[in-house]
């Protein structure tokens, strides 16, 4: 991806806030009240005798684009197929969906029923614009998902979504390059040590071992999250009103980042240009990358003639980590229902329906994510086509937090401002972490303040 250049008239701090949306997948106030008519049983409670439940409905889909092809291609025939429902598919660019949800509670808008969600969009907008499904959703569906996905989309004790994947970063390495390095291609690293060696070794004739995204607010944050979730500290506290970032921890993974890209240089200063896990794997397939934090699709990508060069040259693993064995960071994704929808029975069906064996089949075979319903894993076809999926659920014994906020997208800009300076050699990691502890602290401020 080439480097965006800063629009005039707005600061780095700005350009890093709006462009931390692009990859709201992956990629994001006042409340106000819920009007009635909230949803009160599953979808079986709505079925005619004799005939499809929805018959004549209307679901109305908000969605971002990088769905299209999975689930407006294959769960939506399978939905309308199952319910005699008609959906209606609006999709947008991930950098767009932050700023449609503040207009669709600004006017209560009604016009869609459902809508593509991930934690931060969770956090944001749950209170005021998705609705609050404690208590409507089938508890024993809900028992069945991996537990991390479903607590990423419950904030402060309400569920306002449901995930469809359990989607975290696992270890991916090229045999090939590992063995031209003189390394075991059998193996991947256990520590970060065992990493910043193996990178050293495959680090040569221009190309760098790994690269870590620093594009934007989102990919700079999930950087550092990624490396810090091994330290087995947590970023914040429970109540989301404390960063906790200034600590021996905080230190080791910033450090461990300077020295990735300043003291070792095994990471591809290109990196801090690149704003997506997208373009990371892309680079990776090309064969111009030894090992990465990768999301388990990847693997699917890899093994694609059409779009990789390393063909049955990958194998994946755990992460190796700083203090603990192994951390990851989350991408888990999902779907709500529009508190302001006048069809919310029929979007619960939807809900319903993500999770359903058959479509939690299709989001392992045809997506290659790893599924939230826990049995879809141990399904014989899954076993054999996924075999990544061996070590998402190893890694899943690990930490994989991702943060979601309200603030989350203006903590990221800080994140990157400062972690970029400390790249470029004008802070070192100590001084990098204290300008992120004291400015991020002021945006978790001033939004608790405002928020009450």
């Amino acid at each position: 991806m080439v480097d965006r250049p800063l629009v005039q008239g707005i600061s780095r701090r700005q350009f890093l806030t709006f462009t931390g949306m692009t990859l709201a997948g992956s990629v994001l106030s006042a409340c106000v009240a819920a009007p009635a008519g909230a949803p009160t049983g599953g979808a079986a409670d709505t079925a005619a005798a004799g005939g499809l439940p929805f018959a004549d409905k209307e679901l109305n889909i908000f969605s971002a684009q990088h769905h299209n092809e999975n689930v407006k291609g294959l769960w939506v025939p399978l939905f309308e197929e199952k319910t005699g429902a008609k959906v209606n598919w609006i999709e947008v660019g991930g950098g767009d969906v932050d700023a449609k949800y503040a207009v669709f509670v600004a006017s209560q808008d009604s016009s869609v029923d459902t809508m593509y969600t991930w934690e931060t969009l969770n956090a944001k907008y749950g209170r005021t614009l998705m609705e609050d499904i404690t208590e409507q959703f089938d508890t024993a569906l809900l028992d069945g998902l991996v537990a991390a996905p479903r607590a990423a989309l419950n904030f402060l004790g309400k569920q306002y979504g449901v995930p469809f994947d359990s989607n975290q970063a696992i270890f991916m390495w090229n045999k090939e390059i590992y063995e031209a390095g003189g390394l075991d291609a059998s193996k991947a690293p256990e520590s970060w040590t065992e990493f910043i060696a193996n990178s050293k070794a495959t680090t040569t004739d221009g190309r760098y071992a790994t690269l870590f995204t620093m594009g934007d607010a989102n990919s700079g944050f999930v950087s550092y999250v990624s490396l810090f979730n091994s330290t087995g500290a947590r970023l914040f506290n429970d109540d989301l009103t404390q960063l906790q970032l200034a600590t021996d921890e905080g230190l080791l993974a910033m450090q461990a980042l300077y020295d990735a890209f300043v003291t070792e240089a095994i990471a591809d200063p290109a990196g801090v240009t690149v704003a997506s896990s997208i373009e990371q794997g892309k680079i990776f397939r090309a064969g111009n990358m030894a090992h990465y934090y990768a999301f388990p699709n990847h693997y699917t990508l890899a093994q694609d003639p059409e779009q990789s060069q390393v063909v049955d040259k990958v194998q994946t693993g755990i992460i190796p980590g700083l203090t603990l064995r192994s951390g990851s960071v989350n991408g888990f994704e999902g779907y709500a229902i529009n508190q302001f929808s006048p069809s919310k029975d029929l979007a619960l069906a939807w809900l319903e329906h993500i999770i359903s064996p058959e479509v939690q089949s299709l989001v392992a075979l045809n997506w290659g994510r790893p599924p939230s319903r826990t049995a879809t894993f141990d399904e014989p076809a899954v076993v054999e086509k996924a075999p990544q999926f061996a070590a998402v659920k190893e890694q899943g014994q690990y930490p994989s937090p991702r943060y979601g906020s309200p603030f989350y997208f203006d903590v990221g800009a800080v994140f990157v401002e400062q972690m970029l300076a400390m790249i470029d050699g004008n802070l070192t990691p100590e001084a990098a972490v204290e300008a992120i502890q004291t400015e991020a602290q002021t945006f978790i401020d001033e939004y608790w303040a405002k928020a009450g």
